[in-house]
């Protein structure tokens, strides 16, 4: 078609010249479209890759948000159970620590009681020692505890006999002599009565002065059972 016919009128353009420019200015359509009217598969394999593409995108969409919220619900559940465990493991060791340091208070006590016994002890032991010593050096120690023995009588009544050992009645004899003699006792000499120590017999009343009884009484008083003579003591634990 020539360049001039383009400005005629359309009523001078004959139908060729009309079809070929509407022909010419109706080709706005690309290509492709034009190619996919005429080939309807190629049209669909294109929608399948759209989609299959846009289903790819989806799923790993939704497998990224998938692993985010199970990692966040992970940490989460994680971090409870072990702040459960880390509490529970709390607990024990408080319980641990009570029961350790209960059974410490009680080692302690009783080490404190053992060590308390074993003071007591050896002080009894001691002062039993110092306690032979001083009767056999000192024998006026025999006056207070004949006095003693005798105030614990309601009352004397005869025959009344005071039994001591040998030295000690030479000594009661010039300290007390007379006044025993007036209340009516009579002084009897007797070796298997210890030095130190008295037997006291009235009509109605008898009274054990010895070292040994005396002894047995204060170790008792004091907690520590124990025997004025240490042979006898010795034989009685074997």
């Amino acid at each position: 078609m020539l360049l001039s016919n383009i400005h005629l009128p359309k009523e001078q353009q004959t139908a060729y010249q009309r079809w070929e420019m509407a022909a010419l200015f109706s080709e706005t359509a690309p290509p492709s479209a034009k190619s996919e009217e005429k080939n309807p598969s190629l049209a669909a394999e294109k929608l399948s890759l759209m989609l299959e593409s846009n289903r790819k995108e989806a799923y790993q969409k939704g497998r990224q948000e998938g692993w985010q919220q199970g990692l966040e619900e992970g940490l989460q559940k994680g971090f409870q159970a072990g702040l459960h465990q880390a509490q529970e493991e709390a607990a024990v060791s408080e319980r641990k620590f009570l029961a350790l340091s209960s059974a410490f208070q009680e080692a302690l006590r009783l080490a404190d009681e053992k060590i308390a016994n074993d003071l007591l002890k050896l002080a009894l032991d001691i002062a039993k020692s110092m306690l032979k010593t001083t009767l056999c050096i000192d024998t006026t120690k025999i006056i207070p505890i004949v006095k003693d023995a005798i105030h614990h009588l309601p009352s004397v009544q005869q025959p009344a006999r005071l039994m001591l050992h040998p030295d000690d009645a030479i000594t009661v004899r010039e300290h007390i002599g007379e006044e025993l003699r007036e209340e009516g006792w009579h002084i009897v000499e007797d070796a298997h009565v210890e030095a130190g120590g008295c037997m006291i017999e009235t009509a109605s009343n008898q009274i054990d002065a010895s070292n040994a009884t005396r002894w047995k009484r204060l170790s008792k008083a004091l907690g520590q059972p124990g025997e004025w003579d240490d042979e006898s003591s010795d034989e009685q634990a074997a």
